[in-house]
């Protein structure tokens, strides 16, 4: 049994292949070189591949209104060039995740909505707006990839807002079934354009009053807006994803929406890791709701400025790797980040200057130079998506201590991918133990290793 190995550490900072080693058919052999078993026991981590768990859908990026217009203005070799590194599996990182606003967003350079204002039928209804830079971005993604779309409003247009306006407030009542129509014709234009939107989740944040688009719902709202929406939608085949807000809240959001009249149109929710970790109300939501679908749709670093910073690469990076671990060592099955691309201003975007805080990216560009920046996050990241298929399912993991973050999946083919991190300052020697097979790893401090097992 053969292991490949990749490895990024805080030297390299970057993607490489180490090589292949030979897995040990017993324990005998390490014990002969460690010594007492105990040498060995006590920093193994066991995997069991017969122990699955929930199946993964699929590891990408947001293709935010930001994110195409920086790209759109690429030359034609860079734009390419960019497209590969995350969507090319061998060349790249292998995205086959992505997610679209539902009309502006924060990470958009204007507001801009589908509809003209006071439009009572949608026959204005035009969606050439996301023709420009963002469709073009995705079609060539496609290019490389098979991926799955979701897509996410941040707001409803004012007319249809208690306040009037795209920040804040809440939809009215009497628009609830027009909004839901709005839907319809979004996913409808969207497969005009070649695009096949997989699910929508209601509302990006709809906890929280934003300085830039956003519109609230209690529970109570969610769950009437919902019969609207599944209705609409019925028969289309798109998942209606909930809730789309940070983890703390998972369980008490899903309870009053799955057992709601309407409960039953309701695939499953989406979670942010604004409000920290949280991975027990993950587990507790797989435990409970099994069947129901669970994406992280975005997470973000952020920073106080703009521009490009290395300050906190390797910390950045390493809330990545931790949270994609814990998200799908319970129960995850998507998961996304949020911007592909920012400028070397971390934008262009617009109503972010109430807010000191910039949003950090794993890839920037500087146009003067013609210069892709990938960030160290770029390359933990890619230690999960550029390995683990769709279809692959989670299996039992266990390890020795907290030192060592451990999440193993085995893919469509039977191959097993295991990715180890190690966020401390030593160096740790780790002992995998894949049904008595036996493979010796070090791991250098402030690294990250994927071992793939034929």
């Amino acid at each position: 049994m053969k292991a490949k190995i990749w490895v990024t550490d805080n030297e390299d900072k970057r993607l490489f292949y180490e090589g292949e080693k030979q897995l040990s058919p017993s324990m005998n052999d390490i014990i002969e070189e460690q010594g007492h078993p105990g040498d060995v026991e006590g920093c193994l981590v066991n995997i069991h591949p017969e122990i699955e768990y929930q199946t993964v859908g699929g590891i990408g990026g947001a293709f935010t209104h930001t994110s195409a217009t920086v790209w759109d203005s690429m030359p034609t070799e860079t734009k390419e060039k960019f497209i590969k590194s995350y969507f090319d599996c061998d060349e790249g990182i292998g995205y086959n995740f992505g997610r679209l606003s539902i009309a502006s967003c924060d990470y958009s350079t204007e507001y801009y909505t589908y509809v003209d204002e006071n439009d009572e039928t949608l026959d204005s209804f035009d969606i050439s707006h996301d023709e420009k830079s963002v469709f073009p971005m995705v079609r060539q993604a496609k290019e490389y990839a098979d991926i799955t779309l979701f897509a996410s409003p941040w707001s409803p247009p004012s007319y249809m807002k208690t306040n009037n306006h795209r920040i804040g407030g809440h939809l009215k009542k009497e628009y609830y079934g027009l909004w839901a129509k709005y839907f319809r014709k979004y996913i409808e234009a969207c497969k005009e354009k070649g695009l096949d939107i997989w699910a929508v989740t209601m509302q990006n944040e709809p906890r929280h009053h934003q300085v830039w688009e956003s519109c609230l719902y209690t529970a109570e709202e969610e769950a009437e807006f919902l019969g609207y929406i599944g209705k609409e939608l019925e028969g289309t085949g798109v998942k209606i994803i909930c809730y789309d807000h940070c983890r703390e809240r998972i369980i008490d959001r899903s309870d009053v929406i799955f057992n709601s009249v309407n409960g039953k149109y309701c695939d499953g929710t989406a979670n942010h890791w604004y409000s920290g970790d949280h991975f027990g109300e993950l587990k507790a939501y797989y435990t409970k709701y099994p069947d129901k679908i669970s994406i992280a749709s975005e997470g973000c670093c952020a920073f106080n400025g703009k521009g490009i910073t290395f300050e906190y690469d390797l910390s950045f990076a390493q809330k990545y790797a931790h949270d994609l671990c814990g998200c799908f060592n319970n129960g995850l099955n998507y998961y996304c980040d949020w911007n592909l691309l920012l400028d070397e201003n971390s934008g262009p975007s617009h109503n972010r200057e109430a807010r000191p805080c910039s949003a950090d990216a794993p890839v920037y560009y500087i146009k003067d130079k013609d210069e892709l920046v990938y960030k160290l996050s770029y390359y933990y990241i890619g230690h999960f998506s550029k390995f683990v298929k769709s279809g692959a399912k989670v299996v039992a993991t266990s390890t020795f201590s907290t030192n060592v973050e451990a999440v193993t999946f085995k893919n469509p083919d039977g191959t097993i991918v295991c990715v180890l991190l190690n966020r401390n300052e030593n160096d740790i020697t780790c002992i995998i133990n894949n049904k008595r097979n036996i493979l010796e790893v070090p791991l250098k401090a402030n690294s990250i290793k994927t071992i793939v097992i034929e």
